[in-house]
């Protein structure tokens, strides 16, 4: 079996599998680019340890022939360590599956390192000051203001992804009991909670909110479920409009409620669960970030000599 039969054999079973749309063009961008490298007509039980080896390295040192893929937008001279250690466990994923449908007797995948991560430095959280003036520009009464104020409050107190915001239907809110269920990564359902702030926010907009066409909760001011790129949109809009440099996507509303919850003496463990993140692991290693300043200022508030010299004991 040549490689793009075996990408193509893997595709069909991650469909017939039930993974989400997003999980399956991932596995395929990624698996292109293993393609690209050896060539698509190469013979997988020809492919070497080495073969995998010599491709891992080429993208930390991104080669000519990757200028055109999906990851052009990556650091230049070599993909980030976390696209790198994504694309290594789809190949792993790739040839695993291959020697368990029984088209390869030895994995050559099964020695390939996965890269070791680094913590980040510098937190990918939109600011508490950017935030408010995004609260700010949609202060007003109409409702695309509305509407969006419902969307940020909602995205900042929940630390949902974008696809769970997009995802949810009016029927899985439940606004007397603070809670709402979204389904996100792997069509996993999971409840978010809500403030009364929040809850005050969206009760208002559902209200008005445009009726008939779609379960969704957040939709355009025509009736149609807002998408991910509109979500995208609207915060570009509101960014411009409010004046914000900082960071400002969907995302940057997940990281800055885990900084908050952990800043205003919440624990990781719960963090993890709120995230609906399987391994607390990730939470620490992408989300637990602060700059150096805000680590000396936690240092000072929660260091045991400085608690006792506050106190007069030493």
């Amino acid at each position: 079996m040549i490689l793009s039969e075996a990408i193509e054999r893997l595709h069909v079973a991650n469909l017939a599998d039930g993974r989400t749309k997003g999980t399956i063009e991932d596995y395929r961008r990624k698996l292109d680019m293993l393609a690209a490298f050896l060539g698509p007509e190469s013979e997988v039980a020809s492919i070497e340890a080495n073969d995998l080896r010599r491709f891992v390295a080429s993208l930390r040192t991104r080669e000519s022939r990757y200028q055109d893929h999906k990851y052009r937008a990556e650091v230049a001279g070599g993909l980030s360590p976390a696209t790198v250690a994504g694309i290594v466990r789809v190949v792993r994923r790739l040839f695993s599956f291959l020697v368990k449908d029984k088209i390869i007797t030895d994995n050559p995948a099964k020695e390939l390192r996965q890269p070791r991560l680094a913590k980040g430095h510098e937190p990918k959280a939109i600011m508490l000051e950017d935030f408010k003036a995004l609260l700010k520009a949609t202060a007003g009464d109409d409702p695309a203001e509305l509407r969006d104020r419902a969307l940020l409050l909602f995205l900042a107190d929940t630390g949902c992804r974008v696809g769970g915001l997009v995802g949810l239907k009016v029927s899985e809110v439940d606004l007397s009991k603070l809670t709402a269920w979204v389904v996100e990564k792997g069509n996993k359902r999971r409840a978010v909670y809500l403030s009364d702030e929040t809850a005050a926010v969206l009760a208002a907009w559902l209200k008005i909110r445009p009726a008939g066409q779609t379960e969704a909760v957040f939709t355009t001011l025509q009736g149609g479920a807002l998408t991910t790129e509109g979500v995208t949109q609207v915060l570009r809009r509101l960014k411009k409009r409010a004046g914000v440099k900082g960071p400002c996507n969907p995302h940057s509303f997940r990281h800055a409620f885990a900084r908050e919850y952990l800043c205003n003496g919440g624990d990781l463990s719960t963090l993890s669960d709120i995230l609906g993140h399987a391994d607390i692991a990730v939470t620490a290693m992408s989300y637990a970030v602060f700059t150096p300043k805000e680590l000396q200022e936690r240092h000072q508030r929660y260091s045991p000599v400085a608690r006792l010299g506050r106190e007069g004991k030493l």
